[in-house]
């Protein structure tokens, strides 16, 4: 027979969903509505389509479509169904070629697919077997093959040995059925197949016999189709009688194979429906849920997100800005997240931005006004930081930020207070001025401003206060800014992003170079006004003032020191140098007016003053220079100074010389800065006195500059006791000073001077004995051993040495007078000794030696009398040791 069966065609399916069966669709357009809106998921402009088993579509090939392709992805995969030829086996299956090709079985590829899949292809590895699976070998197929190699056998026989059995040719009649009988379809109402059925029906005059002719041909054509099947049933004869035969057998078989099928097919629906449908079912609907969950916490989020900017604005009302810019913050990540693509918010980001630079211009100009009240407060108001909690909100929201500038204006806030500070000092000052000049402190003025000493002095007693005050609030706001900046909501936490270490190291030590900055700023301001001017009108006429500029200085720099923890050396440097000016200027007056005095010192003793015997009997207690002197007055002069109940006689010079060394000595307590400078003075004017006296009297210069006629003993012995007054000030000065200033002074130029002065005494007494001696030696030149004794000679000689006593006998002391006699007394010896070895006399008894003796007697006599020998003391060695050689 024929094959008429017609080519597999798309059957539609778009009436019924396979994941909602209980949904009829009347038009394609609602199914693909249903399947858009149920069966797919859209990502921005990507729609991915899950209609079919377990959520995926078999069709897609890329995992996704553009919105503009889905309904057509719709209409070619699932309007309409592929027509199955049968059901699914094992040859329908299939697999995709680089699951094929990456068979770790075959090692690494060599050829061309290595580009597609790298290099990462292993070499080929061992596969063990697995342990769930028995190991299969020939010995199980052994019964198997014994049992149907029988079979086999037997039917092989049975097939060689089948008879084969001969007919005797039918001859037929040839009649060929027309084809159109053939055919399934008959339409006799089609007037071309009716024709072609019933030929010259229509055409013919006589219906009855055309009918008849008719009848017979389909006769004929029955006969013929009934012989075709007699012949085809009689080739076949043998198998119909074989199935006949055993047809009774077969209907059993098929009952019970249908029974079979039947219960099959139940065990298979039950299966389905319990074991397959329920569970596929189940995780469609856990996918569902889950999908339904997303797009609900999606939609809340969405929701939470639309209400941020009234959020922010309540925020931002109750100044909570740390807050509000962690939500700005937190917003923005999941706008870029999680809300990635939805265009309802795409403008949210930016205007989330701008609310950010709103909110950061704000927190700096309410910065700045906090700042600007907070340190302009009155100095009566004590209050650590008012509005503390405001400070900290607006702080913490800028540090938020990362923003530091806010330190640069809080410097610059700072600074502008100070200058307004020391200006208003400033103009309290100069308005106190006598005069009417007008003076404008704006401008490149206020930097030229100039205070006299005085002044000086009142700015910073007027000042230091309130610059002590306003640098504690400086601080305050510099230690809580620091604290703001360890807290962990603003340097982050876990889901915020956590400031680094160098950030936080880079916020501590731009706040301590901003108090270091105004620190080195408020001093330099201060250093300024105080030191500018050299004039003499700007130099202190009493070191008392000096110092207390220097210890109101000092106090200043230690307090601000102590506040900020930095040492700022500008004030200290500038009264350095102002004091350095003053104490150069005082020093010059000072050596001018010694070195005056000294010209004109006629050199015989003054009368000491009261006021400097006082302050020299409070050095006598004490043992040391007092702290500070006290000049007493009230009482008449007296002749001589007295130091330790000893008696100096001195010259005018010397009492200005010890006035100005106490004067600098206290000096050097009042102002510690320039103590060595002073020290460099004091020696210098000692040394200048030295100096001047031996020029003045060893070198007789005082002859032409005060007009004496000549330089006697008694002026040289002045000058000795001077000296000695000198030194025993010296030591005191120094011990003083080390007390003082131990670790600061070098003191080396004491000894130094010391040991010229001493020096100078011994040229000095040397000078009187030699005189003395000279005078002794030219007497005895015209001596003669010859009554009357005493001899003129000798009567001369016991004159001049009663002179030298006279001389001597108020200003030295009797000790160094009697050291003088002795070397005078010595140098006697030996000149007379001399003149007896020239006139040959010699201690024989001679007429010539009892003159000797006796002058000698009288001699001693001299000697005796001016205390130079005592009573109750042996005679001298003289009567025996001029008569040695």
């Amino acid at each position: 027979m024929e094959d008429n069966s017609t080519p597999c065609k798309k059957t539609p399916t778009w009436q019924n969903c396979v994941h909602c069966p209980s949904l009829v669709f009347n038009t394609t357009t609602e199914f693909e509505r249903h399947i858009q809106d149920k069966h797919s998921i859209k990502e921005g402009s990507i729609i991915l389509c899950q209609y079919g088993q377990n959520g995926i579509c078999s069709a897609l090939q890329f995992g996704d479509l553009r919105k503009a392709g889905f309904k057509y992805h719709v209409r070619e995969y699932h309007l309409y169904a592929k027509d199955l030829s049968g059901d699914w086996n094992f040859y329908s299956s299939s697999q995709n070629l680089p699951a094929v090709l990456n068979d770790p079985n075959r090692g690494k590829q060599s050829n061309f697919f290595t580009k597609t899949w790298g290099d990462s292809f292993v070499d080929k590895i061992e596969i063990y077997p697995s342990p769930y699976l028995p190991e299969i070998t020939l010995l199980h197929f052994e019964a198997y093959c014994k049992k149907f190699s029988k079979r086999y056998r037997r039917h092989c026989r049975l097939k060689d040995s089948t008879p084969v059995k001969t007919r005797t040719p039918v001859i037929e009649n040839v009649c060929e059925v027309p084809d159109i009988f053939y055919e399934q379809p008959l339409p006799l109402n089609t007037p071309e197949v009716f024709s072609k059925v019933f030929p010259n029906l229509c055409d013919s005059q006589e219906p009855s016999v055309a009918i008849r002719s008719l009848q017979e041909t389909l006769s004929t054509y029955l006969d013929v189709i009934e012989m075709k099947i007699s012949k085809q049933v009689a080739q076949k004869s043998d198998a119909f009688f074989h199935a006949m035969l055993s047809h009774d057998t077969i209907m059993e078989q098929m009952a019970r194979a249908v029974k079979t099928v039947r219960e099959t097919r139940q065990g298979i629906m039950q299966v389905k429906e319990n074991l397959t449908e329920s569970p596929l079912k189940l995780v469609s609907l856990t996918r569902i849920n889950q999908n339904l969950g997303n797009v609900h916490e999606l939609l809340k989020l969405m929701g939470t997100v639309q209400q941020t900017q009234p959020m922010i604005q309540l925020l931002l009302s109750t100044s909570d800005y740390v807050a509000a810019l962690d939500l700005i913050s937190s917003t923005q990540k999941v706008l870029s997240t999680r809300l990635s693509g939805i265009q309802a918010f795409r403008h949210l980001s930016p205007q989330l931005t701008e609310m950010k630079r709103l909110i950061h211009k704000m927190l700096s100009n309410e910065f700045q006004r906090f700042i600007v009240a907070d340190l302009n407060r009155p100095p009566k108001d004590q209050t650590d930081i008012p509005e503390r909690d405001k400070i900290v909100s607006i702080v913490s929201g800028i540090l938020r930020l990362k923003e530091f500038d806010f330190i640069d204006t809080f410097k610059i806030e700072a600074m502008t207070s100070i200058q307004a500070t020391i200006k208003q000092s400033v103009i309290e000052i100069i308005s106190e001025r006598d005069g009417h000049t007008e003076i404008v402190l704006r401008g490149t003025n206020a930097d030229n401003t100039w205070l006299l000493c005085n002044e000086g002095i009142t700015f910073l007693q007027k000042v230091s206060p309130n610059l002590i005050n306003l640098f504690r609030r400086i601080l305050s706001l510099h230690n809580l800014i620091l604290e703001i900046s360890q807290m962990d909501d603003v340097t982050g936490s876990e889901s915020e992003e956590v400031w680094t270490q160098v950030e936080l190291l880079s916020v501590e030590e731009k706040l301590k170079k901003m108090v270091v900055s105004l620190s080195d700023y408020c001093n330099e301001r201060c250093a300024n006004l105080i030191v500018t001017k050299t004039e003499k009108d700007h130099v202190f006429s009493d070191l008392a003032q000096l110092s207390k500029l220097s210890e109101l200085i000092e106090t200043f720099s230690n307090e601000c020191e102590k506040i900020t923890n930095h040492s700022s050396n500008a004030l200290r440097l500038a009264l350095r140098s102002f004091a350095m000016k003053n104490i150069q200027s005082f020093h010059s007056e000072r050596r001018s007016q010694l070195t005056a005095t000294l010209n004109t010192e006629r050199w015989k003793t003054a009368d000491v003053p009261y006021d400097l015997q006082s302050v020299i009997n409070k050095i006598c207690e004490d043992g040391e220079i007092p702290n500070t002197l006290q000049f007493e007055t009230g009482r008449p002069d007296a002749k001589f100074l007295v130091i330790n109940k000893e008696n100096y006689a001195v010259v005018t010079t010397v009492q200005l010389l010890i006035k100005i060394l106490l004067e600098y000595s206290d000096a050097t307590k009042q102002s510690p800065v320039i103590v060595q400078y002073l020290v460099h003075c004091m020696l210098e004017l000692i040394r200048l006195f030295n100096s001047r006296c031996c020029q003045l009297v060893l070198g007789a210069g005082a002859i032409q500059s005060a007009g004496l006629k000549t330089i006697s003993t008694s002026n040289l012995a002045l000058v000795s006791r001077s000296l000695q007054v000198i030194l025993w000030l010296l030591p005191l000065i120094r011990r003083h000073l080390d007390k003082l200033h131990s670790k600061d002074l070098s003191l080396n130029g004491f000894g130094n001077i010391e040991s010229d002065i001493i020096s100078h005494k011994q040229e000095i007494e040397n000078k009187i004995c030699l005189i003395v001696s000279n005078m002794l030696c030219s007497q005895l030149t015209g001596w003669d051993a010859k009554p009357p004794v005493p001899s003129q000679t000798f009567r001369n000689i016991s004159k001049h040495l009663v002179k030298l006593h006279e001389a001597l006998i108020d200003i030295l002391p009797h000790e160094q007078i009697k050291t003088i006699y002795k070397r005078v007394h010595d140098n006697f010896k030996d000149k007379l000794r001399e003149q007896l070895i020239k006139m040959n006399i010699v201690a024989n008894g001679s007429p010539q030696h009892g003159v000797v003796t006796s002058e000698l007697t009288f001699y001693l006599q001299t000697l005796k009398t001016l205390r130079i020998i005592n009573e109750n003391d042996p005679e001298d060695n003289i009567l025996y040791d001029i008569w040695l050689n």
